[in-house]
């Protein structure tokens, strides 16, 4: 059930498609990202975090690992990699592209719903290795 919508938001990543990336959640889905110190709510926010995000590495791809389900929740591992050739927004402002490559594994819990779409996910990734991959200190 949810790991087909796992592997339609990485078809979709990898297509560059932040709006069916953002179809595999509920229009009031709550997203807790480590980047941000509020989640991101509701469909439309999570389309464009991630139209973001791909403008920010428009090479992005990302890679499905292993997953684990337990009843309504999906435990997803994932490696995500591209190269800072955009501004990236981050809270307080945008990071102007430095041409560097990133490569960062991710976990994400996700819970769905009867029909099969992201209503709750706490996201986990490395948020010290991403800015020091971007050189964020020196591009700011």
């Amino acid at each position: 059930m949810s790991a087909s919508a796992f592997a339609r938001a990485v078809e979709a990543v990898n297509a560059h498609d932040a709006k069916a990336f953002a179809a595999i959640y509920a229009a009031n889905a709550v997203v807790r990202d480590p980047l941000y110190p509020e989640p991101l709510k509701g469909r439309d926010a999570i389309e464009q975090d991630m139209a973001e995000f791909l403008r920010a590495f428009p090479d992005t791809r990302f890679t499905l690992g292993p997953l684990i389900q337990d009843n309504a929740t999906v435990i997803a591992e994932f490696t995500v990699k591209g190269t800072h050739l955009g501004p990236l927004a981050v809270p307080g402002g945008e990071v102007p592209a430095t041409g560097s490559h990133i490569e960062n594994r991710a976990a994400v819990f996700s819970t769905f719903n009867a029909d099969d779409e992201v209503i709750e996910e706490r996201r986990y990734y490395d948020v010290a290795a991403l800015v020091g991959q971007i050189e964020l200190a020196r591009a700011t």
